[in-house]
């Protein structure tokens, strides 16, 4: 059955040659000017706000506490596993097994 889907091998060529043309293209004088790449990073970013800064440190600290959960609860999972794997049943002894 045919598929409408691209050909991965063909994409990953086609990327390969859109880069080399990204990288091989000599760097100099008036072409910096016309790059908007070369444009973008010569100017200078403006400070964010008070405000985007306040949502930028809430941002990253909440992704930080999750990232320490994520740690805890695998800490956790791997303790329960060995505590699972080294407990010995403790035998029962026989008098009060048989009192029920």
């Amino acid at each position: 059955m045919p598929s409408d889907r691209p050909d991965p091998q063909e994409f990953l060529e086609m990327a390969q040659r859109m880069l080399r043309g990204l990288f091989d293209q000599p760097r100099g004088g008036d072409d910096a000017r016309d790059d908007p790449w070369a444009r973008a990073t010569q100017e200078r970013r403006r400070e964010p706000s008070p405000e985007e800064r306040r949502e930028n440190l809430t941002f990253a600290l909440a992704t930080r506490a999750v990232e320490a959960l994520e740690d805890l609860a695998l800490n956790v999972a791997a303790i329960r596993q060995r505590l699972e794997r080294t407990a010995v049943p403790e035998p029962q002894p026989e008098d009060e097994a048989g009192r029920d």
